[in-house]
C-alpha cells in the first residue's frame, strides 16, 4: 500500500505531462501546420502525450526533487542560479535527446532515420532551449515552491512542446520512408 502512495506523485506528474504534451502537439498541428481540428492526427497526439505520461512527467518529478536535495542552501538567487546551471548542463541536453529519439521510436523510424533526425534537428532544439529555459528555470527554482515546480515548467512547456512536436514531426510530414530509402541508395 505504501509503495502505491509513493508512486502517486509520479503518476500525477505523468498525467499532467501527458495532457500538456498532447496539447502542445495539437497546437503544433492546428496553429503551426495549419490543420483543421477534424484533420488533427489523434494517434500522433496520443503517442506524443504518452511520452509525457511514461517518461517526461516522472523524470522531471524525480529530477527536481534530486536538485533540491543536492543543491543546498537558502532559497535565493544564488541557489536558483546553481540549480538552473546544473539543470541546463545535465537535464536539458539529456531530456531533449531522449525525446528526439523516442519520437522516432514511437513513429517506427529506422535507427538511421532517428540518427538523422538527431543530427539535423537536435542542434536547433538545443539552441532554442537555451534561449528560453534558463530564464524560466531561474524563476522556477527561485520563486516556485518545490511541489509546484513541475507544474510550472509543464505550463510553460505547452508552447515548448508545440515547437518540439512540430520540429520532430516535420520530417515525417515531408519525407516518407520510401524517399529516405531512395536517398540512401543515391548517396
Amino acid at each position: 500500500m505504501s509503495s502505491i502512495r509513493s508512486l502517486r506523485p509520479y503518476l500525477a506528474e505523468g498525467l499532467r505531462a501527458a495532457g500538456i504534451m498532447g496539447t502542445g502537439d495539437i497546437l503544433a498541428q492546428t496553429v503551426v501546420e495549419k490543420k483543421s481540428l477534424k484533420d488533427v492526427d489523434l494517434i500522433r497526439t496520443a503517442k506524443y502525450g504518452s511520452l509525457g505520461m511514461l517518461f517526461v512527467g516522472p523524470v522531471l518529478k524525480f529530477w527536481f526533487g534530486l536538485l533540491d536535495r543536492q543543491i543546498r542552501g537558502r532559497q535565493g538567487v544564488q541557489r536558483a542560479l546553481k540549480k538552473m546551471a546544473v539543470d541546463q548542463v545535465i537535464m536539458a541536453p539529456s531530456l531533449n535527446l531522449a525525446i528526439a529519439s523516442m519520437v522516432g521510436l514511437i513513429n517506427n523510424e529506422k535507427p538511421q532515420e532517428i540518427a538523422e533526425r538527431i543530427k539535423t534537428q537536435y542542434p536547433d532544439i538545443m539552441k532554442t532551449n537555451y534561449m528560453i529555459w534558463p530564464a524560466v528555470q531561474i524563476l522556477n527554482f527561485g520563486l516556485v515552491p518545490l511541489r509546484y515546480q513541475v507544474v510550472f515548467v509543464q505550463t510553460i512547456a505547452v508552447f515548448w512542446n508545440c515547437f518540439v512536436s512540430q520540429m520532430l514531426n516535420e520530417k515525417l510530414a515531408t519525407k516518407t520512408p520510401q524517399t529516405i530509402e531512395e536517398q540512401g541508395k543515391v548517396s
